[in-house]
């Protein structure tokens, strides 16, 4: 009888520990790129996408991005409307990838235009977890390329992104098997 007991409880310990380990780990943090990019006019006021991008490189990092060296060169969609819907891979770094849901332009102005956009990172083990970024670009200097500086920048929302229920699931289990056992030790 003593068998069946420390079977059940290796069970029961089994499924307690798989809700221990079952966790949905999001990317935290920010991570801001600085660059160039050439548009299709002459100033911001008119512009409405981004035709070809020059360099463009990682300037600051935090949270799950601190793995991302600053400096890390940053592979961008090859062209970018302001006012889009999704484009796949919108930019690259470490390991980390964004796919855009959607942008619009939030405010122009004299000097700049800015637009806000959202999706999703994905990458390194972690959870693919929603985002927004910003882009800002202002009146190219006189050689006409549009420099942006700390002013494409992404991070996580506020609240986070529901886990999806596997983890109340499995914590049913263990809780199940432990009543199991409860009832074979009242039993026996």
């Amino acid at each position: 009888m003593k068998k069946k007991h420390v079977a059940l409880v290796g069970v029961a310990l089994a499924a307690l520990a798989l809700t221990q380990t079952v966790h949905a780990v999001p990317i935290t943090g920010n991570i801001g790129f600085s660059g160039t990019a050439n548009l299709d006019s002459s100033t911001a006021q008119t512009a409405t996408e981004v035709v070809t991008w020059g360099p463009n490189v990682v300037g600051s990092t935090s949270g799950s991005f601190v793995s991302v060296a600053i400096g890390s060169a940053v592979t961008l969609a090859p062209a970018w409307f302001f006012t889009s819907g999704s484009v796949n891979n919108f930019w690259s770094v470490g390991g980390f990838t964004f796919n855009l849901t959607s942008s619009s332009i939030h405010s122009v102005d004299s000097i700049f235009l800015n637009d806000v956009l959202t999706g999703t990172v994905s990458g390194n083990g972690f959870t693919s977890t929603a985002f927004s970024g910003a882009f800002s670009v202002q009146n190219p200097p006189s050689d006409g390329k549009l420099q942006y500086t700390e002013s494409f920048s992404f991070n996580p929302p506020v609240t986070p992104v529901p886990e999806g229920g596997n983890t109340a699931m499995l914590f049913g289990a263990a809780l199940s098997g432990l009543a199991l056992v409860k009832s074979k030790f009242l039993l026996a």
